[in-house]
């Protein structure tokens, strides 16, 4: 979909010119290319040991035995059978694209491979909880690799932004929060499960997940001219040369990072021995406006790792609930929940010296006062009277042939949550000549 990324921060077939045919495995020897990679290794150093310092610790994971410098290598019968043993439903076929990107994965960026797995312990689990309850394959969660590298805080050069690199439009089409305070595009949670609502959407044009896959990429509109000019097949290889050049890699990095993170012990590539994460972690909810240099004053924990926790706020800063109707949600590691539920009321009140003098300190109070004098202050325009409110305002839409929920709410600019609220769906479904209410405003 050209609003989500062509991506330059995940393993991605857009580091590379990609000549290959059906004959030879992917070579990458372009300059241009092996410099990008570069750049990407350095950007995941940056990130990731910005937190922690890793150790390898060979003896303790190397199950097989491998010497550290060993580099396996199999046939690609032993290849084939492993990827069938994975029982998934995604069609994981392996052909000499495949094999490719199984020797960048597997033997020249083994190093970033590692990081990977060692974020994997951190990131795989809420992912694989939130793709278990809407349905969808487990296996997208590699999806996110080669998106990202794990790495919340990717941008592409294109603006796609987050662990599952979506672009602003998309973001909010798909009912993610973006203002200058926060980017939820950035949050493992909620960003997961705007991604799930896009795989729903394309696989109710596709029924195939493959092609849910390079829709992820390009957009369902490059796929549906490839379908046409394939003849009509709705089959990833047979259209696969005519669609764009970075999509034709995408699909074939997909299945070798699928391989790969799932034997990556056979390829002698092992974790580091410690976990970035190495506690428990909490949510709570936070009522009025907090900095990260408070939190980690008052909690005891380093801000580097509140950022790391939360990345989707830009800025350090939760913002001040009436900025947006409703609190904001925080992770801390568990202990630390705790220990803000017990002070919470204090921190806000430290934000606003002049009520801490009272013995009746109302910390509700106070955020609903400041709540009613911003509504007061925003609503007074000197000669201009008060917006009138449109959301009254219903549209009705009759569904056609080849209609799924995404293309209906893109073409009203709302998002695919709004039009199942408005119409009380429980589930993606929509059939010709069903009359949807849109509401407008």
């Amino acid at each position: 979909m050209k609003k989500l990324s062509i991506l330059t921060v995940g393993l991605l077939s857009s580091f590379f010119v990609f000549t290959v045919n059906a004959q030879a495995p992917l070579k990458s020897t372009d300059p241009e290319a092996e410099s990008k990679l570069q750049r990407l290794d350095s950007m995941m150093n940056v990130f990731h040991d910005k937190f922690y310092s890793f150790k390898d610790d060979i003896e303790k994971v190397n199950i097989y035995g491998f010497d550290s410098n060993t580099v396996p290598s199999y046939s690609d019968e032993v290849i084939k059978h492993r990827l069938s043993l994975l029982e998934s439903p995604i069609p994981l076929e392996y052909n000499q694209y495949v094999k490719g990107f199984i020797d960048l994965y597997a033997v020249r960026k083994k190093k970033l491979t590692q990081h990977i797995l060692t974020w994997s312990d951190y990131y795989f689990p809420m992912f694989e909880q939130i793709l278990d309850e809407q349905g969808m394959p487990l296996e997208f969660k590699y999806l996110a690799v080669i998106e990202s590298a794990l790495n919340p805080n990717a941008q592409s050069w294109c603006g796609a932004t987050g662990l599952w690199q979506f672009m602003y439009g998309t973001g909010l089409m798909y009912g993610l929060k973006i203002n200058n305070y926060v980017d939820e595009r950035k949050d493992p949670i909620k960003a997961t499960y705007a991604a799930c609502q896009y795989f729903k959407d394309m696989y109710a044009l596709y029924h195939d997940w493959l092609l849910v896959i390079a829709a992820y990429n390009c957009g369902p509109g490059n796929v549906n001219r490839a379908i046409r000019m394939s003849g009509g097949h709705y089959n990833f290889w047979k259209i696969m040369p005519y669609l764009p050049t970075e999509t034709r890699g995408y699909v074939p990095a997909f299945i070798a990072a699928t391989y790969v993170l799932n034997y990556h012990e056979e390829h002698n590539i092992v974790k580091f021995s410690e976990t970035p994460v190495k506690y428990v972690t909490d949510t709570v909810h936070v009522d009025g406006k907090l900095t990260f240099a408070q939190l980690s004053q008052s909690l005891q924990i380093d801000e580097d790792q509140l950022r790391m926790l939360n990345p989707s706020y830009k800025l350090g800063v939760l913002p001040h609930p009436s900025e947006s109707g409703k609190s904001y949600v925080l992770r801390l590691p568990y202990h630390k929940a705790i220990s803000f539920a017990d002070m919470k009321d204090d921190l806000y009140a430290s934000n606003y010296p002049k009520y801490l003098k009272s013995s009746n300190f109302d910390a509700s109070q106070v955020n609903a006062n400041i709540q009613q004098g911003d509504e007061s202050l925003s609503s007074i325009k000197k000669g201009i009277p008060k917006k009138t409110n449109n959301k009254n305002k219903v549209a009705y839409y009759r569904v056609r042939r080849g209609d799924g929920l995404y293309i209906i709410a893109n073409k009203y600019g709302c998002s695919v949550y709004d039009i199942k609220k408005w119409n009380n769906l429980h589930s993606n479904a929509i059939k010709p000549g069903q009359v949807l209410a849109i509401h407008r405003g």
